[in-house]
């Protein structure tokens, strides 16, 4: 890892925006055009936001770690590691291969996925906590404190700061997860629940992000639904189809109220908010290829192949 040299402001237009736009470049800076989203979801309008602040860093992913005080993104190859709300970059790290990240919500802490597996890192300096994590898949607890990683045929848990392993469980599932409480969440084929849970017939669950301050999981399927389940394993809850073409990256909010949906490096670029209990679309963003909510509720980061963008909501005069 290395400290970034210091890099261009990413100059952002901060006029008051609505919640269905598309980013471009304009002559104040970058900012958000009105437009209208495609498809026919139901809709529920967020409130009028605005770019506060921005860094030419490009990305196809991005997580707002460390209780709202850290940016972890990915892109072209690169990691990096921003202070938020400001966005400044502070590190970066290219491991050969890299092309995937997922950060602990409420921790400095983080996994990156390159040629040689998955390996967990601490920010801001990116350096390793656990630098062979194999192939996957894992998890990483919110707090970033645990570790899961699917190894010969089972299930193994590490304890940050100690030796050795502190779990194992047999059996190999398709998916981990770390629920709220600290409990791991596995999927198998179409099912969702605690290790063990049985594999179920129907589109194979791909991906899973837990909210970090409610039980619930969000679960990606191999046709394209997401589907929300309680970390019990009760569910679905709730199924819905994305209102973006396809989805690669995804999250929660720490309150499991909202689901962050990206398009990562696919085509077309697009990001959005839904409701999770009915996937009615919150905000839309053409042109950005990833959106994660911060868990202190006080804003979300775009990322794109234009930069990292910071938005906040609009405070209210006194």
């Amino acid at each position: 890892m290395r400290r970034a040299a210091p890099a261009a402001t990413l100059r952002v237009d901060a006029a008051t925006v609505g919640p269905y736009g598309r980013v471009e470049r304009g002559p104040t800076g970058l900012r958000l055009v009105p437009v209208e989203p495609p498809g026919e979801a139901e809709r529920a309008p967020g409130a009028p936001m605005r770019l506060a602040a921005g860094t030419p860093f490009p990305a196809h992913e991005v997580a707002v770690v460390a209780a709202g005080k850290l940016v972890l993104a990915v892109g072209r190859g690169v990691a990096a590691s921003l202070r938020a709300p400001e966005l400044h970059l502070i590190h970066d790290r290219r491991p050969p291969g890299l092309d995937r990240a997922v950060g602990a919500p409420l921790a400095n802490a983080g996994l990156l996925h390159a040629d040689a597996g998955w390996r967990a890192v601490v920010l801001p300096s990116l350096g390793d906590i656990v630098a062979d994590l194999g192939p996957g898949p894992v998890a990483s607890r919110a707090d970033g404190r645990r570790l899961a990683t699917v190894r010969d045929g089972g299930i193994e848990e590490l304890e940050v700061g100690q030796e050795g392993v502190a779990g194992r469980r047999e059996g190999a599932p398709d998916v981990l997860a770390y629920a709220a409480d600290g409990s791991l969440v596995v999927a198998a084929g179409s099912a969702v629940g605690p290790p063990g849970t049985a594999a179920a017939a129907g589109s194979a669950v791909v991906a899973m992000a837990a909210a970090p301050l409610a039980p619930l999981v969000l679960a990606r399927h191999e046709d394209g639904v997401l589907s929300v389940w309680g970390a019990d394993g009760r569910g679905p809850l709730a199924s819905w189809g994305a209102p973006i073409p396809a989805v690669a990256v995804m999250s929660l909010s720490a309150d499991g109220e909202l689901a962050a949906l990206g398009s990562g490096p696919g085509e077309p670029p697009a990001a959005c908010v839904v409701r999770a209990r009915d996937g009615a679309l919150v905000r839309y963003i053409e042109g950005a290829r990833a959106i994660a909510l911060s868990p202190a509720d006080d804003g979300l980061v775009l990322g794109g192949d234009w930069g990292c963008a910071w938005m906040k909501p609009i405070e209210e005069e006194e």
